[in-house]
């Protein structure tokens, strides 16, 4: 698919006329052996250094190798001149076969096509390992005789290789070919294609968003492939658990397959719409004897597995896919949980991944933070949670990844037609992910015969600190927006007997810590709340917001019209947020005009009759839509005075009412007029009688939260105890329910 991904589907950047055969050689210069160049980088890594030294001898040595190419910041140097300098200096500088061949590529090719060229060799490698005999008879011919001979050699011995080039090699890159086939007889096929290829990923580290690999790792562990240290070959999943088929959909450059591969999955089908990622992905599993077929193609748009059905399904789809297929593929089959929105592409790589697994089988995503909470995809998320098929979200550490947004790990199940436990597993993994793998081995364990044993429930697995059990109906009863982010479920919830007496009645205890905690800060926030004193001063001026908009002395803003609260994954403060007094929960994306909120600021929802306001203390989330944003000059108007005063002005909704039981006129009273906050009246006063009210208006806050605090946390202890009300003197019996 197009776009970035933050796994292995993101794109190099390079159109398909840039892969081809054609391409490669548009950087080369003429036949023959091809002057290797080095970067500053690579001579301190040759050398053992630091870029800081390779920096200091230049500047220090008359005699040190002028740049032969590049840019002033990341200039080139010819490879001989270089080793000519350390040999004259008596330092050290080992640079192998494999080494020289990477360089040498470099020279031959600029950037765009070091993909290209890199997927070229691999090919001639994997052939160079099948046909030993006939790629040294070919090897012996001139270059330009073999060069119009080993694109179809290489079709021959390995076709199985996506985006095979028609036309001839260049006979430009022949030189490369004959040092590849030196540097695998010494140093072996596969870890010499594995060299280049990191050497590719290190140019391209920005643009290949590759699945970290201790994340592969996770993935690939509670998968329950077989091969993991410990399992014994329990956990196994699929029909043949000997074999099992490991499939993704979006491989890019093949990080989660190859991390199958090395728990002992040999069966590994891969898909990418990046026909270089696919071929590098293609020729690094064969060249490591693993059975693989690769596919060069769109996998949602041209699907080249369509009948297939894999023991598991890892995926790291890309993220925020706009042209993803949404109309073409409205009556598709995998759309059984729901059609997905237009901006919910990953749901749709989602059900794209369940409908290509067996009964069963477990499908593991990488999923941006957004995806588990945004309401356009709810319709979905509820119907997997009522399925039983999504089993667990956890969040990884952010640190994993060089950019972009929190990720999520979704585990789900393919649905084998027998209902789920109705628990869900939320929670957050620690920062090494190999431990955190080991504490739990499989979260998702399949029995090897399904006809005798019976796989655990997620209520009996043992998990790590940091996961908690939530209860599905609890999550579509309380949520209207079918929220399964760990990382804003704290608490644990018990859907009745699933859990042991002695998890809820810990829950329980802790809840109830919760509960007389929050009382103690009730009763504090509410002594410090006082009758207003009485005053004899005259009555103060009076002056509207859309007044001191006027004169300057503050701005009303309010979010582009294209604002939308699911689309990004930006921090967003909603209307939701401001009505239920909760921090910002939404989603969006940095378009032209968006506001980004400051300590300060003041901001309110205004409805008919009713205003909420509060001032903003934690920078960065994004202004959504249907909020009002006041940004004064707080020099001349304190921002919790003017929250107090928008609050106040919200709880006369009915100002006529209020002035006929009022001992002030109604129009000498902060009031809401006619639902217009430009016309909301302000009592003007000096900046010191402003600061006085707005400490009343923090204790008015303060209190405000406290009892928000009493009504959810008390909700909660009484659903705890309710859930447990019979368990501890009558254990569930065995069997079906007996009717009364």
């Amino acid at each position: 698919m197009t776009g970035t991904g933050p796994g292995e589907g993101g794109s190099t950047g390079t159109g398909r006329d840039g892969n081809g055969a054609a391409g490669a050689g548009a950087g080369a210069g003429g036949a023959g052996v091809v002057s290797a160049t080095v970067t500053a980088s690579d001579i301190a890594r040759l050398a053992g250094v630091g870029r800081a030294a390779v920096s200091n001898w230049r500047r220090r040595f008359d005699d040190f190798p002028r740049p032969v190419g590049g840019t002033s910041g990341s200039p080139l140097f010819a490879l001989d001149a270089v080793e000519g300098w350390f040999g004259r200096h008596d330092r050290t500088f080992e640079v192998d076969i494999g080494d020289r061949l990477w360089q040498q590529i470099r020279a031959a090719a600029d950037d765009p096509h070091l993909g290209a060229v890199v997927g070229q060799l691999g090919g001639f490698l994997l052939y160079h390992q099948r046909d030993r005999p006939g790629a040294l008879r070919r090897l012996g011919q001139p270059d330009d005789a073999l060069a119009a001979e080993l694109a179809a050699a290489i079709a021959g011995a390995a076709p199985e290789l996506p985006d095979h080039p028609g036309a001839p090699w260049p006979p430009s890159l022949i030189p490369l070919a004959r040092v590849a086939a030196t540097a695998a007889d010494r140093q072996g096929h596969h870890p010499v294609f594995e060299m280049l290829r990191a050497r590719y990923r290190e140019v391209y580290a920005r643009q290949l968003a590759e699945t970290p690999p201790a994340v592969a790792r996770l993935m690939v562990a509670l998968a329950g492939l077989p091969g993991l240290p410990g399992q014994s070959g329990q956990g196994q999943v699929g029909t043949n658990p000997a074999r099992p088929r490991v499939l993704d959909p979006a491989c890019g450059t093949g990080g989660l397959l190859r991390a199958a591969q090395d728990t002992g999955a040999r069966h590994l089908l891969g898909q990418d719409v990046d026909a270089t990622a696919a071929r590098l992905t293609a020729v690094g599993l064969a060249l490591a004897g693993a059975r693989a077929r690769i596919v060069a193609a769109d996998s949602l748009l041209a699907d080249g597995f369509a009948a297939v059905r894999a023991d598991a399904v890892l995926c790291g789809p890309p993220f925020g896919q706009r042209g993803w297929g949404h109309d073409e593929l409205v009556g598709s089959p995998w759309w059984r949980y729901g059609v997905p929105p237009r901006g919910e592409p990953e749901l749709a790589w989602v059900q794209h991944c369940l409908a290509h697994a067996a009964d069963g089988a477990p499908v593991l995503l990488l999923m941006p933070a957004a995806a588990a909470s945004r309401p356009a995809g709810r319709r979905i998320r509820a119907n997997l949670l009522r399925a039983g098929v999504l089993r667990a979200v956890l969040a990884l550490p952010s640190e994993l990844f060089t950019a972009g947004s929190p990720q999520d790990l979704w585990l789900l199940r393919a649905t084998t037609g027998v209902p789920g436990d109705g628990v869900l597993l939320l929670g957050e993994t620690t920062a090494d992910l190999d431990a955190f793998a080991r504490t739990w081995s499989s979260v998702l364990p399949a029995p090897a015969d399904t006809d005798t044993a019976v796989a655990p429930t997620a209520a009996e697995l043992a998990l790590p600190a940091g996961v908690h059990r939530v209860a599905v109906t609890d999550l579509l009863d309380a949520d209207a927006d079918v929220d399964v982010s760990p990382r804003r479920h704290g608490t644990v919830t018990s859907p009745g007997s699933a859990y042991p007496a002695t998890e809820r009645s810990r829950d329980l205890t802790a809840v109830r810590a919760d509960l007389l905690a929050a009382t103690a800060t009730l009763t504090d926030a509410a002594a410090a709340v006082r009758p207003a004193p009485p005053s004899n001063a005259s009555l103060p001026g009076w002056c509207t917001v859309g007044e001191l908009a006027r004169q300057g002395v503050l701005a009303v803003l309010t979010a582009p019209v294209r604002t939308r609260t699911d689309n990004g994954e930006l921090p967003m403060l909603t209307a939701a947020d401001m009505r239920h007094g909760r921090p910002a929960s939404g989603r969006g994306e940095h378009i032209p005009g968006m506001l980004r909120l400051r300590p300060a600021d003041v901001v309110c929802l205004v409805e008919p009759d009713l205003i909420v306001a509060r001032v903003i203390e934690e920078p960065g989330a994004l202004l959504g839509p249907k909020v009002v944003l006041l940004r004064g000059d707080t020099r001349r108007l304190d921002p919790y005075f003017l929250a107090g005063c928008l609050q106040a002005a919200g709880h006369r909704a009915d100002a006529t009412a209020t002035a006929r039981t009022s001992a002030r006129p109604a129009a000498a009273t902060a009031s809401l007029v006619g639902g217009d906050l430009h016309r909301v009246r302000i009592p003007v006063l000096e900046p010191a009688d402003q600061r006085e009210l707005g400490a009343d208006q923090r204790q008015l806050a303060a209190l405000e939260a406290a009892i928000r605090t009493i009504d959810n946390v008390g909700s909660e202890l009484l659903r705890l105890r309710y859930l447990s009300f019979t368990d501890h003197r009558f254990p569930p019996a065995d069997g079906p329910p007996e009717t009364l």
